[in-house]
């Protein structure tokens, strides 16, 4: 029995989920993500995919990493960063590979195979937003969050709340405090809204659910104080140390439930926690959970690596 591991060839998680299911007995043939771009051979032929000359359509189980998505394609220069004199015609090569990968996984999942997570979830899971929405209509405790790009009900908020951070609406390490400096650029995001939150004190926390199992839960911990752990130079660095954290269950209850109404079979669950207050940042779906995995034991690739292979085991057939 064989499974597919979408991802970069050295990704340390993904050879990390392959080692655990080769303990549970199955071949793990990693599709490496930049097999594009370096020009390796790729064909769908009337729907059937070949991987390196090799047919995959067999595969029913899949742990996806990454995927390539498009990006214009630009370098620092004088403290500023400037394109590629070629831009356009390297945005367009990744866009035609990001919409060729997707076409195929989106392929895989109508065809029944199990990805963890398919390309829907993860997608969507990127507009943050959405995942507000999905919180805050279960009952779970978010921030107070503003997005816009009205410079008025923008100032307005900030008089209201008094300590706010902004971040993107696609997600990502970016958050910033919206202090003095930033409120006088407030004319800049006319162009573009931009997420708005009371700033959450209290303890980061990652919880790694799969499935319905809550397989990890550890506060983060690093020297300095910071907005976002994920760009803490000591986090960055693998220098941040973990301590396992039990959650009530009805904090469990909503992750697993905001987990389930995204149709995410694999989420990094951030929190904010002080005292008996559990506050819900976002959810990643392709969540970075190696050193947390390496340092307490928590055993989350053989949970993602049960979770394929299950998927992948050939059905038995009712009939006698």
């Amino acid at each position: 029995m064989r499974i597919g591991i979408f991802g970069e060839a050295e990704d340390p998680q993904c050879l990390a989920v392959a080692r655990e299911a080769a303990a549970l007995g199955a071949d793990a043939l990693l599709f490496d993500s930049g097999a594009l771009a370096a020009g390796r051979p790729l064909s769908l032929l009337d729907g059937r995919m070949f991987y390196l000359g090799e047919p995959v359509d067999g595969l029913r189980g899949f742990y996806l990493r990454t995927v390539p998505s498009p990006y214009v394609p630009a370098m620092e220069r004088d403290d500023t960063l400037v394109l590629y004199e070629d831009w356009f015609t390297t945005f367009a090569q990744t866009r035609e590979r990001a919409a060729y990968v997707l076409s195929w996984l989106l392929q895989l999942e109508h065809q029944g195979a199990t990805l963890v997570n398919g390309p829907h979830a993860a997608s969507m899971l990127q507009y943050k937003p959405f995942q507000l929405h999905v919180l805050r209509s279960l009952g779970a405790c978010v921030p107070r969050t503003l997005i816009s790009n009205d410079p008025a009900a923008i100032r307005a908020f900030h008089a209201e709340m008094k300590d706010v951070i902004y971040k993107p609406v696609l997600g990502g390490a970016l958050t910033r405090p919206l202090d003095a400096e930033a409120l006088e650029r407030l004319g800049t995001v006319t162009a573009s809204p931009v997420i708005f939150q009371e700033r959450v004190s209290g303890e980061d926390l990652r919880v790694m659910l799969v499935g319905e199992d809550i397989v990890s839960c550890v506060a983060i911990e690093t020297p300095e104080p910071h907005l976002d752990f994920r760009s803490d130079p000591a986090y960055r660095a693998g220098q941040a140390t973990y301590r396992e954290v039990a959650l009530p269950e009805p904090v469990q209850r909503f992750c697993r439930e905001a987990a389930r109404a995204c149709g995410l079979r694999l989420a990094g669950i951030d929190l904010k926690h002080q005292g008996d207050r559990f506050v819900f940042l976002e959810l990643n779906s392709s969540p970075i959970y190696l050193d947390v995995e390496l340092k307490l034991g928590h055993a989350i690739s053989r949970a993602i690596a049960r979770r394929v292979v299950e998927a992948a085991r050939p059905t038995p057939d009712p009939r006698p």
